[in-house]
């Protein structure tokens, strides 16, 4: 840089004159007219922050090492998101598997069901109660007038029935 030019003069005159080299330079390694663009000028907008002297004869180099890094961050995220995306895309190939658990957990649901409706009368209602009214043990004594432990009594036993008639259907 010359002692009558300014920085700021520097710099515009460089911009001119390499301008269209950079943004050549950046268009070549990556796919994107308008990244390549924003990319160039993110490597004038760094050269501004760029606090040490730049000599005239070393101002190209320079120029060339941030847009090359500037390039390699830009391709590394670029290919960051695109494992990103592959991986959720193989999520949803698996979620498309769901449609078919879907069907097997109401099968299995509609078995407990059917199998909840042979218990006792005593023991089918605290089942019902627990598994999908979602109360407690001590509501369902409170609501019932029974004691605790007759109704954990009535749960565990209704559980095991459940269980292994599901075990043995499965």
């Amino acid at each position: 840089m010359k002692n009558s030019d300014t920085r700021n003069d520097f710099f515009a005159r460089s911009y001119e004159e390499y301008y269209q080299r950079m943004l050549g330079f950046v268009a070549s390694r990556i796919n994107s007219q308008e990244d390549a663009e924003n990319l160039t000028q993110d490597i004038w907008l760094r050269l501004l922050e760029y606090d040490k002297p730049i000599a005239e004869e070393t101002i190209l180099s320079l120029l060339y090492t941030v847009a090359s890094n500037l390039v390699n961050d830009y391709l590394r995220r670029l290919y960051r998101s695109r494992v990103v995306v592959d991986e959720l895309r193989d999520f949803a190939c698996e979620a498309d598997w769901s449609g078919e658990s879907a069907v097997m957990a109401r099968d299995l649901e509609q078995l407990e069901k059917n199998r909840v409706e042979c218990l006792p009368p005593q023991r089918r209602i605290i089942y019902i109660m627990s598994r999908y009214d979602d109360k407690s043990v001590d509501d369902i004594a409170n609501e019932l007038s029974l004691s605790f432990r007759t109704v954990e009594n009535h749960l565990r036993m209704g559980r095991r029935d459940v269980r292994s008639f599901m075990a043995e259907a499965i």
